[in-house]
This record gives C-alpha cells, sequence and structure tokens, in this order.
C-alpha cells in the first residue's frame, strides 16, 4: 500500500470523504430504498427534500441548495450516468452505508465470541504443527479476519453503557408519576451490561492460551524474523481485554452516583413535603381558649388527633447465671511444628529465582544502556557474551532476550533481523541469527 500524508490528503477533501449530518442522512435514505438500483435526480430531490423536512429545513424546494447537495454527493458516494440520466452508488457509498447498518443492527452475542476464539485458538495450534509453522498464513487466514468483529463486540458493550446514560439523563428531565421505578430499570439494564461484559470476560480467557503460545514461540531464535507478527497478536489480545476491563470500570462508576442521585431526590422530596406540610399547618390550624385555660392547638380536620408523650425513665433488670461467675479455664496454645528443611529447600529456590531475574534485569539494562550510548546493539556477539558470564546459563540469555525484545517493541527502536548465523567459536553447536537493535533518531 502507498504510504500518504493522510492528514494533509483529507483535509482539503474532508466533508466529501466524511459528510455532514444532513449528506449524511440522505445518503442512508437513499440507501435504504434503492441500495443497488438506479434512480433518477427527482427521486434523489424529493429524499433531500424529506430529509431536510424531517430535520426542520425549509419546507420549499430550492434548486440551487438540491444541485450543489447533489454535486456534493458525486464526489465519492454517487455517480451519474449521463446519457440515461440516472444515478447509482459507488463503491464507497456503499460501504459506509453498510458500515452504518452493521454498527446500528450487530447485537451482543458472547457465544459467538467464545467459538471464535476457539475457533482461533484450534487453528493456530494447526498451522503450529506444519513444517515450517505457518504463523502468518494463520495471521492472513483467520485472525485479520475475526479481530474487528472480536473487538466490535466490546464497542457495542461501550455503546450501550453510553445509551444507559443518555437515558437516564433525559428521564430525570422529565416529568415523572414514579421516578424511581425509571431508575429501577435503568439501573437494572447496567446489571446486565455488567453480566454481558463479566461472560465476555470468560470468552476472553482463551485469549491467555493463544498469549502461552506465542510466547513459547519467543524462546526459539528461529522466530526472530516473526517477532513483529508475534507482537502484534500479542497486544492485540491486550488491548482487547483492557477495554473490556474499562466498561465494566465504567459501570461500577456509574452505579454508585445513580443511588448518590436516589439519596438527593428522597432528601429533596422529604424537605419538599415536610415545607409543604408545615405550610398547610400554618395557614388551617386554629387555636381555641377556654375561661382560665391556655391556649390550646386545634389542627385541620384532615389531620387525626394524637398526643405528645413524654419518655420515662424505665428500669431495666439482667438476669445473671452461675455460669457467668464462674472463671474459664484457659485454653491452651496451639502447637505449630515448623519443617526447618522443607523451609531452606523452598527459601533456597526462592532466592535462586531472585538471583536469575536480578541478572536478567542487569543484561537487559546494560543492553539498553550500550543502544543509548552507542545507538544500536548487535545483539548476537551480545548473546554469546551473556552465556560466557554466566556459567553456560542458556535460560538467562534467553530470558534477557525476550525481555529486551519485548522492551525495544516500541517506536523508539528498530529490529533488524538478518538470516545470516553467527556462530560463537566457543560455542559450536549453537548459532544465531544476526539480529541488530537500533534507536530510531
Amino acid at each position: 500500500m502507498k504510504e500518504i500524508d493522510l492528514y494533509s490528503e483529507a483535509k482539503p477533501r474532508y466533508y466529501q470523504l466524511i459528510p455532514n449530518k444532513e449528506d449524511g442522512l440522505i445518503i442512508l435514505a437513499l440507501y435504504q430504498k434503492y441500495q443497488k438500483q438506479e434512480f433518477t435526480e427527482d427521486q434523489i430531490i424529493q429524499i433531500i427534500n424529506k430529509v431536510l423536512t424531517d430535520l426542520g429545513g425549509s419546507h420549499r424546494e430550492e434548486n440551487n441548495r438540491n444541485n450543489t447537495i447533489i454535486l456534493r454527493l458525486q464526489e465519492f458516494f454517487l455517480w451519474r450516468d449521463r446519457k440515461r440520466k440516472v444515478y447509482g452508488f459507488k463503491n464507497y457509498g456503499e460501504e459506509f452505508c453498510q458500515k452504518v447498518f452493521k454498527r446500528l443492527s450487530e447485537s451482543y452475542h458472547p457465544a459467538k465470541i467464545e467459538r471464535l476464539f476457539k475457533h482461533l485458538l484450534d487453528t493456530l495450534r494447526t498451522c503450529l504443527e506444519k513444517k515450517p509453522p505457518e504463523l502468518l498464513i494463520w495471521m492472513d487466514d483467520h485472525f485479520n479476519q475475526r479481530s474487528n468483529e472480536l473487538a466490535l463486540q466490546i464497542e457495542i458493550l461501550d455503546q450501550q453503557v453510553s445509551e444507559s446514560v443518555d437515558e437516564f439523563r433525559f428521564q430525570i428531565n422529565q416529568r415523572q408519576d414514579n421516578i424511581h421505578q425509571v431508575i429501577d430499570i435503568i439501573s437494572a439494564g447496567l446489571d446486565q451490561i455488567k453480566q454481558h461484559a463479566h461472560e465476555l470476560t470468560t470468552g476472553f480467557q482463551i485469549t491467555y492460551d493463544i498469549d502461552d503460545i506465542l510466547q513459547d514461540m519467543l524462546k526459539d531464535p528461529s522466530n526472530f524474523e516473526i517477532l513483529d507478527s508475534i507482537n502484534h497478536v500479542l497486544q492485540y489480545n491486550q488491548n482487547v481485554r483492557n477495554h473490556l476491563d474499562q466498561v465494566s470500570v465504567r459501570i461500577d462508576k456509574i452505579k454508585p452516583r445513580i443511588r448518590e442521585f436516589i439519596f438527593e431526590f428522597n432528601q429533596r422530596e422529604l424537605d419538599r413535603k415536610t415545607d409543604k406540610f408545615l405550610h398547610y399547618l400554618l395557614d388551617n390550624s386554629s387555636y381555641i381558649r377556654q375561661e382560665n385555660q391556655p391556649k390550646r392547638l386545634v389542627f385541620p380536620e384532615e389531620i387525626e388527633s394524637f398526643s405528645v408523650k413524654i419518655s420515662e425513665s424505665i428500669p431495666r433488670f439482667y438476669i445473671l447465671t452461675e455460669k457467668d461467675f464462674v472463671r474459664k479455664a484457659p485454653i491452651p496454645p496451639a502447637v505449630r511444628s515448623v519443617d526447618v528443611e522443607q523451609t531452606r529447600t523452598a527459601m533456597a529456590k526462592n532466592k535462586e529465582k531472585l538471583e536469575k531475574k536480578k541478572k536478567i534485569q542487569f543484561w537487559a539494562n546494560k543492553a539498553i544502556d550500550q543502544i543509548e550510548q552507542e545507538g544500536k546493539l548487535e545483539f548476537s556477539p551480545f548473546f554469546f557474551s551473556i552465556l560466557a558470564h554466566e556459567q553456560d546459563d542458556l535460560n538467562i540469555a534467553v530470558k534477557t532476550a525476550q525481555r529486551l525484545v519485548k522492551q525495544c517493541s516500541s517506536w523508539q527502536y528498530k529490529i533488524t533481523v538478518d538470516q545470516n548465523e553467527y556462530h560463537d567459536p566457543n560455542y559450536l553447536n549453537l548459532s544465531l541469527w544476526n539480529m541488530t537493535i537500533q534507536k530510531k533518531i
């Protein structure tokens, strides 16, 4: 594919590539009615008038306006047969309408997601069993075709959350006879979306199985040529899991705000009713006064009479049994036995693992320092240098290579692999492809 400056190329033709609201709805209305059929200019004008009227525009036809819109749509969306004076959709116009239709009509299918991931895992294993492994073929035939469909399911969930929030904001601004019922319905909808997110998380567990297979491939020096493809799949799996977590976190943040709104609403409602009740009493109450008696307040007839009681001090008696005075027997402390030998062995293993991690981090940092200072690193000699310093511990050298490849997979570095083998005279049974890591300027 030819590389272009996307920003500079799209800037002067942005509104032809991405139509405004009026043009976009006209295109969708035309596609809904005619799709792959041909249509005349009068039929286009009928659609234009219908759409603009629906949007609150002018009811009268304007020739200049209609001609301008039709010419604008011919840039990328419509073609015109000048001889027969008919119009039809260009491929770009069909793709635009189909994408909108698919996005609006696509629904959530957790079983489908799990089935797609299982298919990816099974086909990956089948491709890797072949000699040589066909990872790139698997990516072209299976992974690339499914990745957008999988990511779309997460976007559908996120869109459902946004729609629930918009519905909540709309409903609370309307006059409601029972606001609690509306809130319960919206809260139940969010619970359903959260359940969908949990189901998706279960389906996405298979991505960890795919990650395990691909990470094992990183240990094989012969796979250096396909490092970018492996990292692409690993990064994709990590991204979809992160996006799914964000949907769940977003729901968890919304629900407390709904509960807070309910509390504030109830408090305001209580204050309003209390204020209304007090004003009613002040306006409708009266008093009577008998001879040599204080004034007596008389409430309206609608309020039942009641008496105010003064709280009195009531004595309380506690019944104590004999066992309450008997001293309890002391509980003997639990005796714990420690397997000293097992503990010593576990500590030794943990110490060995920690030492290896420190060595791997040391060599990775040393490689990065050399790249930063000299601009590049010939990794193959560096690999054998690690072996020599670590008493031929191949595990440390390989783990260092894996960590270095992950750290240098960003845009700041460039990894180049030459299939010419590099040999070290001290390790005749081991060879590596020449790999160079450069720092981009």
